[in-house]
């Protein structure tokens, strides 16, 4: 093996405790490296549903599987959008149903996803190269619960506020911009 180089190596002199997920999770903080809570999809697939799949059948593969954030695809496997359980269970469902004149039933995903082109995105060097309160800092700037994280064109991973904020036990302050004139409708509240 002329061509490589050999690593310092070390001993362990007494026993060792065995590191678990749960434990390296307790020691982070706002000043850790972003990649300790990026999903990664080169190491995990992401959880994927079809945007033209009713909420109920998407409420049930959300609460089944743990993720933070659904990716959303259309008809040709392509991503159009991110969602979540919370946001499948959030008020934003009823507000979305009763602006397109439709029961809460009979939503599909697309109806209340977050649009691909209204998500941020950082390179993952950026991600690399940054600490998890730069991360939350970016969010709530741009007001979004995501960060998708993108190399050589294609999405590698996605960031997202809840799961960092509840793993280092911290609260948000998120808001989200309005992307449209619908959206800024349904912010501000109606006397009926």
């Amino acid at each position: 093996m002329t061509n490589f180089n050999s690593l310092r190596t070390h001993h362990i002199l007494d026993g060792a405790q065995l590191a678990s997920a749960h434990e390296s999770h307790l020691q982070l903080d706002t000043s850790s490296g972003a990649l300790s809570l990026l999903q990664d999809f080169t190491l995990q697939s992401p959880i994927c549903v079809q945007a033209n799949t009713p909420l109920t059948a998407a409420r049930k593969l959300a609460s089944s599987t743990p993720t933070d954030a659904l990716m959303v695809l259309d008809e040709q496997g392509q991503v159009i959008g991110v969602t979540s359980s919370v946001e499948l269970q959030s008020i934003r469902v009823t507000t979305q149903a009763l602006q397109l004149g439709l029961k809460p039933s009979e939503l599909m995903v697309h109806d209340v996803m977050r649009s691909l082109h209204t998500l941020p995105c950082i390179s993952m060097l950026a991600v690399r190269n940054t600490t998890l309160g730069n991360v939350l800092s970016t969010m709530e700037r741009t007001g979004s619960f995501y960060l998708l994280v993108t190399e050589n064109e294609q999405i590698r991973g996605i960031l997202c506020a809840r799961k960092i904020a509840k793993t280092l036990n911290i609260g948000l302050d998120i808001t989200p911009v309005a992307q449209s004139f619908q959206d800024v409708v349904a912010s501000v509240e109606h006397p009926h």
